[in-house]
C-alpha cells in the first residue's frame, strides 16, 4: 500500500471508529498533539474510540499532500470534522500533519499534530 492509500485508510478507520484498523495503522510509540496542546499516546487514542468518548460523525477531506522519502513520509490533510467528544458536539476545520514510517512494507503513524485552520 502506498502512503496516499494508507492516509485514506486511516481516515476511513477514524470515521468508522474501527479500532482494529487504527491499531494496525498507528505505530506502538505514536505520540500526537491536539489543538489545545494535549499530548496523547496510541493507547489513549484507541481507548477514546473504544469507549465512545470520541465519535467522528463526519470527516470530509478538503486537501491531501503526500511526501515520501524511503522509509518515512509525511501527510498533510485539511478536513472538515464533526464529532462527539466527551458528550459534546464539536465541529472544526483541521489541518492534520502526520509522520509515517514504513515497517515490513506497512505504513504506520509515528507522530501527529492537528490544529484548527
Amino acid at each position: 500500500m502506498d502512503l496516499f492509500t494508507a492516509e485514506r485508510h486511516l481516515q476511513a478507520a477514524q470515521r468508522a471508529a474501527d479500532v482494529e484498523s487504527l491499531d494496525a495503522l498507528l505505530h506502538p510509540q505514536v505520540v500526537a498533539a491536539g489543538p489545545d496542546g494535549t499530548v496523547f499516546t496510541k493507547d489513549d487514542d484507541l481507548a477514546s474510540y473504544r469507549s465512545g468518548a470520541l465519535r467522528i460523525t463526519s470527516l470530509v477531506e478538503e486537501s491531501l499532500d503526500v511526501q515520501e522519502d524511503g522509509q518515512t513520509g509525511v501527510t498533510r490533510t485539511v478536513a472538515a470534522v464533526d464529532a462527539i467528544q466527551g458528550g459534546a458536539a464539536v465541529s472544526a476545520r483541521l489541518r492534520y500533519t502526520r509522520l509515517w514510517v514504513r515497517e515490513d512494507g506497512n505504513w504506520r503513524v509515528l507522530a501527529a499534530t492537528f490544529v484548527p485552520v
